[in-house]
């Protein structure tokens, strides 16, 4: 009998390193593929980290007495990921460019090539996710739909990031991790002589745009600037500003570009991107910045039915606008190809752009829709 081949994405990370470590332990045959997605030349410094994390890639599979290979989606990248990332923050709008990439790249250019070019049966990640197949695979059906489940670890959790991904995609991946604690990952890391990965800071933020700069210097490198106002509701106006990229709903508007003090603060509470006005209100907590109903688009759905909100009862339905919030629960109101969401709690810097997504109470995640705009506040 063949003995099943797993690709896996090598990131140089602790991840990927023990998701590596437990696929082979488990007598997969195993390939280690470490993805190139970004041109380390164009964050213009020679301490170049994709260096280093593919030397630390090959380091682990070298241990591991595994194959390695690189595989370079700069291109794939540039045009699917980071072009939408552009034109979506130069109208305002704050997109997730973590749910592209596993669209995309992850699993879309990745799974090709690991079954064209390595005859791969499954391609597995260290994404910190479940499924109703199992980790591994070991309860797979092929004649059932597969369902995709939080990861174990509440703080890991990245269902949020894969709301996208298809039943196909699904059904060749692996996350070897799903059950783990992070604290877990980390000690069989040390355990098995994974020091240099096990110590390396953990990866946060936007990949792209690298440490050596902040973000708002970052979208000024590729997005022209645009002067606008900084109002008020009521018109009002009290500052001015060099672009409507550098703002997100939410946000604490600097100083700098305020004619105005306040002691509690401006924050931003609208964007109109076809005037370039900032709309700002005082207070962290001011009722403008609490969504109670917002509209987002027809959802991309996980399990195969047309519509699975409807398969559950609406107790059971939460969803959850930020990977570090929890799911709350919600209503679904439906509009030709739109939904209305309303959220039993009114959420905090809701923002178009940004993606919703929807769990069950069991913890399933059934998809997610973009949000258009926010309907009502406090």
């Amino acid at each position: 009998m063949k003995i099943p081949r797993v690709v896996i994405g090598m990131s140089g990370g602790v991840d990927s390193a023990v998701s590596a470590f437990l696929l082979k332990r488990r007598g997969f045959d195993v390939i280690g593929v470490h993805m190139v997605n970004w041109d380390s030349q164009e964050e213009g410094t020679s301490n170049c980290p994709r260096s280093k994390d593919e030397s630390d890639a090959r380091n682990v599979c070298d241990k591991l007495n595994i194959p390695f290979h690189t595989v370079n989606f700069v291109k794939e990248y540039w045009n699917d990921v980071f072009l939408r990332f552009l034109e979506n923050y130069k109208m305002g709008r704050t997109v997730v460019p973590d749910i592209d990439c596993n669209s995309s790249i992850k699993f879309s250019a990745f799974h090709k090539v690991a079954q064209e070019r390595f005859d791969a049966d499954f391609i597995a990640t260290g994404h910190y996710a479940t499924t109703s197949f199992g980790d591994f695979q070991q309860s797979r059906n092929a004649s059932e739909e597969i369902r995709l489940f939080s990861g174990r670890d509440p703080l890991k959790d990245q269902t949020f990031f894969l709301c996208t991904v298809t039943q196909e995609q699904l059904k060749r991946a692996m996350f070897p991790l799903g059950s783990l604690q992070k604290t877990e990952v980390k000690r069989i890391a040390e355990q098995e002589g994974f020091h240099e990965v096990a110590k390396k800071p953990e990866s946060m933020g936007i990949c792209f745009v690298g440490k050596k700069k902040r973000f708002s210097e970052f979208l000024d490198e590729y997005i022209e600037p645009k002067s606008g106002k900084i109002v008020l509701k009521n018109g009002k106006k009290i500052g001015n500003h060099h672009g409507i990229h550098q703002f997100t709903i939410g946000k604490r508007i600097n100083g700098t570009y305020l004619e105005e003090r306040s002691h509690f603060g401006f924050f931003v509470s609208d964007i109109y991107s076809e005037t370039g006005d900032i709309v700002a209100c005082e207070g962290s907590h001011h009722p403008n910045l609490y969504a109670t109903r917002f509209l987002i688009n027809r959802p991309s759905w996980i399990p195969n039915s047309d519509d699975p909100l409807k398969s559950h009862p609406p107790s059971e339905i939460l969803c959850r606008i930020q990977r570090t919030h929890p799911p709350v629960s919600c209503l679904v109101e439906y509009s030709d190809e739109n939904l209305s969401v309303i959220p039993r709690i009114p959420l905090r810097a809701t923002a178009p752009g940004q993606m919703c997504v929807f769990y069950t109470t069991k913890n399933e995640c059934l998809g997610g829709g973009e949000i258009l705009r926010i309907l009502d506040t406090l």
